[in-house]
This record gives structure tokens, sequence and C-alpha cells, in this order.
């Protein structure tokens, strides 16, 4: 791998260029220096040269300043007059993939942190007993509790040992919510054993603050956005909206935090998720990077925040695993010196307290004992970017470094610049389309909502099973409804309900039909349907390069094509009546000596096939009297159903059931099919279980014709899709760990090969 470049050698006759090496970096290096000093620009190079060589990075930015990495340079003389090549900077552009993150808010791109969603259970022993210390901390500091007090030491016991309880049974809370209802709901046995760590009262009153977490704005950390995952930070995985080619650059804005509590907190959750990470993802070369800017307060020499003990951990660990730290503060006295002794590399620029130059100058003395006293003396007449450079695993002596200039803007962003970075374009398009060109905010809330939908469809598979004879209620067509994950905790947001109640005008707009439908300019239409999206009351498609949305309330999936109410053919078997189906699936395969004996019936579930439905003309020759007296063909209007994908045709008997041919008459009029022995009715698309693959993968109108034209001598006329009700039987082996699903029609309740 390359050498990084950073600058020149300023005490060289002539300019020399200094590089790092990659690999040294894995010893991590720190930027120490006062306000205006230059270190944080120093440590953006330093971020700028990974990008380069497709390493990606997370930056935590207390402050803004990191920000502004998002922003490419585009003033080439400006460049030249510092020194920097404008080619360098446009391969950078090229390479970087900019996301700025913005914990517990919108204004960039949404990231919530449980303490509780990092899996315990696959860690080694040893890992495991500390990521669960770890967590219990969290909580504490979160709560507001001194961990150096009684008090808070008591708990983090009390929860330490809760939650390795929960663990040994294998019932580790999956989120904060589900670690509170069992902190509040022991029993009198647990609460006298955790007695033994603090007083039960004070157990009670910190369950109660516990559970006031997630109440008003501070839930927002738990839940608002996309869930804390390295991965996602990264740019790696399939759910990491990565851009093709590029490589992730993730800063995180922790302004969007009020208190410095849920700074370390959060701080803290992200340390856990990259330790973990790391463990499994061993590496013996550079594979990230990890940079905390003004780190101070989140690694003092007394205090112990929340953070504090996962950043010790990750400077000592991290170089073993491929994970390279940077930090950089400007009160080096403020910070823990057993944290800076696992840095090997140090630019020192310039200091002027007493205070921060004695605690630099023992490290300084150890790395270079002979010039120690030349370089404390220099210290304070350093000017911007001018540093001491110490890396004993890049050079024999010290050298004087002049940082080189960056290759993007630097610039401190506020919350308004960071919202408006997150709306330009994801990707380069035509101008004609540009206002439907894919917004990095959007394509993050097209991920978050992807990933949404997973989590309700577990959670609706840990609901119970409705009783037969439980009907749903209907929402009635203009009730305003959110996504599954929504509660009543919910503020009434009237501009969003407008915005719903425009968009469920038609089954999709574009961002140009809803501003002209709502009156409105394109920019605010956009910011009105991210707000639909990121509520996950709306959802999105492409068709061709353009975005269309749609309202969820409308129960419509115009992304599949069903812009209106589908008809669904009515089921005429009950459950109970599914059941006893099953009974003689289980009875006949007994007899042809299969596993019938072996099984039982676990469930049974409502389910729905896509059939497609031909209408069509056809003249059929009448009989020989018939023809004596009047016309000699019949002119005969009828349809015919064909399965989605291999087409053939669907014949229904209500004694044997469905089954499928390839031409069962001479005449297609005279199939005996669901005509005049179902009854239709219309639904909601979102109403029906929908099998997105049939719908995606069915032939097109045109082959289905076609493929009709061949079989029959009939003119084909409309192509409409119907949906038949079947029931899914899961029958579950008694012997072994495995389940069959036969599939019934709902009609007859007779087996059904599809």
């Amino acid at each position: 791998m390359a050498d990084f470049f950073i600058g020149f050698d300023r005490a060289a006759p002539e300019p020399a260029p200094l590089h790092l090496k990659a690999d040294s970096l894995l010893r991590h290096m720190m930027a120490l220096g006062s306000s205006g000093s230059g270190k944080t620009v120093l440590c953006k190079v330093l971020t700028e040269e990974m990008i380069r060589r497709g390493l990606p990075a997370i930056c935590v930015d207390p402050q803004g300043d990191l920000c502004s990495l998002a922003l490419n340079a585009d003033n080439p003389e400006f460049l030249r007059e510092k020194g920097i090549d404008p080619a360098l900077a446009a391969e950078f552009a090229a390479k970087v993939d900019p996301v700025i993150f913005t914990p517990a808010s919108r204004k960039g791109i949404a990231l919530s942190a449980d303490p509780m969603a990092i899996d315990v259970g696959s860690l080694p022993a040893r890992d495991r007993v500390y990521a669960i210390t770890s967590i219990a901390t969290m909580v504490v500091s979160l709560l507001g509790y001194d961990l150096d007090g009684d008090d808070g030491a008591g708990l983090v016991a009390v929860l330490d040992n809760a939650l390795s309880r929960l663990l040994k049974a294998g019932k580790f809370p999956r989120n904060l919510d589900d670690f509170t209802s069992y902190l509040l709901n022991l029993d009198d046995a647990s609460k006298e054993e955790f007695g033994r760590y603090l007083d039960v009262k004070k157990i009670d009153h910190a369950c109660q603050k516990l559970a006031r977490l997630d109440v008003g704005a501070r839930r927002l950390l738990f839940h608002e956005g996309l869930a804390l995952d390295i991965e996602l930070l990264l740019g790696l995985g399939d759910n990491a909206a990565a851009e093709p080619g590029k490589t992730r650059l993730s800063v995180i804005y922790l302004n969007t935090l009020h208190s410095q509590e849920d700074k370390e907190f959060f701080v803290a959750a992200l340390v856990e998720r990259l330790y973990t990470w790391m463990l499994r993802n061993p590496s013996q070369q550079p594979q990230a990077m990890f940079y905390i800017d003004e780190v101070a307060p989140f690694i003092p020499p007394v205090r112990k925040p929340a953070c504090k003990p996962a950043l010790s951990l990750l400077f000592k660990q991290a170089r073993k695993y491929g994970v390279c730290c940077l930090m950089a503060t400007q009160n080096p006295a403020d910070v823990d010196y057993k944290a800076m002794a696992q840095f090997g590399t140090w630019a020192i620029g310039r200091l002027t307290t007493r205070q921060d130059m004695k605690k630099v100058q023992p490290t300084v003395k150890s790395l270079d004992p002979v010039h120690v006293d030349a370089i404390m003396e220099e210290l304070p007449s350093q000017k911007p970017g001018q540093f001491v450079l110490i890396s004993p695993d890049n050079f024999k002596q010290t050298h004087r470094l002049q940082c080189r200039w960056l290759y993007t803007k630097h610039e401190t962003l506020d919350d308004e610049r960071i919202e408006e970075l997150m709306d330009r374009p994801w990707q380069s398009s035509d101008p004609e389309s540009e206002s439907e060109a894919e917004t990095v905010r959007e394509r993050f809330i097209e991920l978050e909502h992807t990933l949404g939908e997973d989590d309700t469809l577990q959670q609706l598979e840990d609901l119970p099973e409705p009783k037969a004879d439980e009907e749903e209620d209907e929402l009635p067509p203009d009730e305003p409804v959110v996504g599954p994950s929504s509660t009543a905790t919910l503020q009434v947001d009237p501009e969003i309900d407008e915005t719903d109640k425009v968009l469920r005008k038609a089954a999709s707009m574009s961002t140009k039909e809803f501003a002209a439908k709502a009156g409105i300019g394109e920019a605010a239409a956009r910011g009105r349907l991210l707000r639909l999206l990121a509520a996950k009351r709306a959802k999105k498609f492409k068709v061709g390069r353009e975005n269309r949305y749609y309202s969820v309330a409308s129960g419509l999936r115009p992304d599949l094509g069903l812009e209106r109410l589908v008809p669904v053919i009515v089921s005429r078997v009950s459950s109970n009546d599914a059941e006893r189906a099953a009974r003689e699936v289980r009875r006949s395969a007994s007899l042809f000596g299969m596993i019938g004996d072996d099984e039982e019936l676990d469930h049974v579930e409502i389910d729905h096939r896509l059939v497609i439905q031909l209408s069509f003309t056809e003249k059929v020759t009448r009989m020989f009297l018939k023809r004596l007296f009047g016309p000699r063909h019949d002119e005969m209007l009828d349809n015919i159903y064909l399965h989605p994908e291999n087409l053939k045709i669907v014949i229904f008997d209500p004694g044997t059931g469905i089954r499928l041919e390839e031409r069962p008459e001479e005449y297609a009029s005279r199939i005996v099919d669901f005509d005049g022995a179902v009854t239709f009715e219309e639904k909601r698309p979102a109403d029906v279980k929908l099998h997105e693959a049939e719908l995606r993968n069915r032939k097109s109108d045109e082959v289905i014709k076609e493929s009709f034209k061949r079989r029959f001598k009939a003119t084909p006329k409309k192509v409409q899709l119907v949906f038949l009700p079947v029931w899914n039987l899961h029958l579950k082996s008694r012997s072994r760990a495995s389940t069959r699903v036969v599939v019934v029609d709902a009609l007859v309740g007779k087996p059904l090969e599809w």
C-alpha cells in the first residue's frame, strides 16, 4: 500500500515531502496543538489519504469541523496557491463517498443507538463479559449517575448481573424497552439478590428513571433513523447504501445531541459496535480508520464517562485487527495519559500553557531524548500548520512538518448546511432530470424503510395467531395511516397530513406532479415527500430514471403495477376446514409410506397466489341442427385463467379442486374454470398477501396473448390480475427438526400443485 503524503520537512534545505507508512498508523496517531494550530487540518489530511487508498473512515465530529470533508474543492487557482495539484483533488472527489450522520436528528442521515443492539451471544466468552459490563456502564451513565460513586458502581453491578442472567437463560433483551420491562417486573427473589449491590429502593428509583429514557425528545436517541451499524458506516455489505466504486467516509456530527451525557453515551455505543465488528473481521493490514476530534471530554484523566473504558480498550486492541486510530486535542493535559501511551506517532503543534507542555514532555523525552529541550522550546512559536513530528515507526529522527493543504474545503458547518449537503444528488444526472435525481438522504431513507420493514415482519411473526372467527377492522379510506412501527406517542404534523392527502389523489406521483398538485415549488415538494418517507407514511419506486411516490394509506402497490383495487376470489374454506385438510394430508401420506404418521400440524396460514385472467372472443361452430336454422358460428365472450409464469391453464372442478393443463379443450370457452363457480370481491392490494416475485416475474401481456393465440383460434382482449386464496399447512416432524408446507386451495380444500 502506498505511503501517505502529509506535507513537507520545513527544516530541510529543499522542501522534502514527508510520508507516513500505512502500516505505521496501526499504532495510531495523535495531533496536539492549541486552537488555530492546524491539528484538525492535519487529521483531515490523514483522512483524505486513507480514502485515496480505498480505506473507509469513521470520523466523530463534536463541532462541525469535519463535515466539510464532504465539500469538494471547486477553486483550482486557490488549490495551486496552496501547493495542491487540482488533479489530486479531483481524484479524491471521484473516490470518496461522504455521508454525514446526525444522531437523533434528520438534519443529516439520522442514526440511533440502542445499547442492547449488540449480538453479545456470538462473542467469545471473555469478550461477552466485557460487552455486558460495558452495556451496563453506558446505561448507568446515561441515567446521570457518577460511575465512580457508590450508587453508580452499585447500579452497574445490578444491571451487569441482570444482563448476565438473561443471556444465560437465552432471553437477552432485543432493545432497551425489553430490558426496562424486565427490571420493572422483578420478582422478590431477584430484588433480594440485587439488593446485595444496591438498596432496593434505589434500584426501583433507577428503573423508573430508565423507563423515562424512552419518553419525550430523548427517545429519538434510541429510535430515530437507522440503527448504529459499523458495516453501514464503513460502506460495506448489502445494507450500506454504498456508491459503487467509491470509499465511504462517515462523519458523525454530535451537535444534534444536546447534553454531554448523550454524546458520551453515543460515542460509547459507537466504539462498542466497532470493537465487536473488528473482533469478527480481523486483519493484519490497515482496513479502516477511526478518528475522533477534540477527544479530551471523552477520555479525561480523572472522570469516568461512559465511553472512556470503551475508548481505552479500542486504542489498546485496534492495531491487532487492522483498525487505525487517530485523535486530536487542544488540551493534552485533559486526556488520560494511559490512552496517550497507545499512540506511536505524535504531531505536536503550537502549545502555550505550562500544563500542556508539562504533559507532553515525558513522551517527547522518551521518543527523542537527545533533542527534547530544543523541541520543547520551539513548540510555543510554531505557526499554523507547523508540527514537530515524532514517529519512530517512520523516521529515525524528529522532523519539522509543514502540513499540506486539503483536497476539500475547510469550513465549519452548521445544521442547515449539513441538511443542504445531504439533499444533494447522490450521483450526477442529466440537467433535464436533475429534480428527479436521487439524493443522499433519499438513498438512506429508502434503506431505513427497507430495514424497518424487515423489523416489522419479525415483530409480526412474534405475534400470536388471530382466532378463526376474528376479523380485522379495516380503516376507512380517508383515515390517515402511519407505518407499522409508529406508536401513539407520535405528534400530529398538519403539514405531513396535508402532504399525504395530496399524494393519495393519485396512485403515485413524481416530485414534479406532486409540486403541481400541492401548488408549491419542487424543492419544497421534495422536502415534504422526504418527511413523509421518513415517517413511513409513503414509499418510493423508480420508473426509468424517475422517482415516484405513493401513500401507504392508499393501500395500493403501484410499484408492482397494482394501481387500483384488485379482484380476489372469496375463500370458502375456514381455518378449521384447513386443519381438517391437514389431517387428510397426513393420513394420505402415511398410506403411501411417507412421513405423515410422524408429523403434527404446527399452524395454518391464509395466502394468495396470482392468477392471470384473460378475456377473449371466440367463434364456436354450432351443432348441425342449429346451423340449419341459424348462423354457422356462435360468437362467445369469455375468460380463461392462466398460471402467471408457465401460462398453463387453470381448471377448477368443485369436486376435485384445481389443476393445471396445457390445452384441455378444443375451444377455450368450453374450459371449466372459476366463472360461475366462485364469488369475486375487490380488495386493496395492501390487504392481500402478495408474492412480489410472482408479480415481478409474471409474463408480459404481449407474451400472454401470443401464447393464447398459438393454442386457440380466438382473439385475446384484456389481461387482468386476480388473486386465488390458498391455505399453507405447516406440518412439523415429531422426530426431526424439520417442517414442510403443504398448500391446499381455499375453495374446496384440496392439495394444490402450483
